[in-house]
């Protein structure tokens, strides 16, 4: 079947890098996130200075990168096929916080209905494209400010 158009490679919210073997290198990472690619690094630097290790945890959830603060989590990026989700636990100040910034309605919404956890609020940002870069910008300035 010849598609005619745009043909650029729409996420599909797979976890690609899922089998045990070995962590993803930089290779790896560029191809599959594609367009989102520099949007990572962009995140790799706004925390500059955590610690950062590769965590398996399993074929369901594949390799994430856990960046840690004085031991504690601050938040794990998820490579998925041309795209990468932002996973954190938000304190209630943190999330009152949030709730009340220019954080997108969407990701309001979720954090209004989200169940609390020992570990906090759970918040999960997918970016797919340039603008979702805003969001997460919000979100790590605000856990910077408040763990810092």
């Amino acid at each position: 079947m010849i598609q005619s158009g745009n043909t650029r490679k729409k996420p599909t919210n797979t976890i690609i890098f899922n089998q045990k073997k070995r962590e993803p290198d930089e290779r790896q990472l560029k191809d599959a996130l594609g367009a989102v690619y520099d949007d990572y690094m962009d995140i790799l630097k706004l925390t500059d200075g955590f610690a950062r290790e590769w965590k398996y945890y399993g074929t369901k959830y594949g390799w994430q990168l856990k960046l840690v603060h004085k031991g504690k989590a601050l938040f794990y990026l998820v490579p998925m096929e041309k795209a990468f989700r932002v996973g954190l636990a938000l304190r209630d100040s943190e999330k009152d916080a949030l709730l009340r910034s220019k954080l997108p309605e969407k990701a309001k919404q979720e954090l209004k209905s989200a169940k609390r956890y020992p570990e906090g609020f759970p918040l999960r940002l997918t970016v797919t494209q340039k603008g979702d870069m805003r969001a997460i910008r919000l979100v790590v300035d605000a856990l910077k400010s408040s763990r810092l």
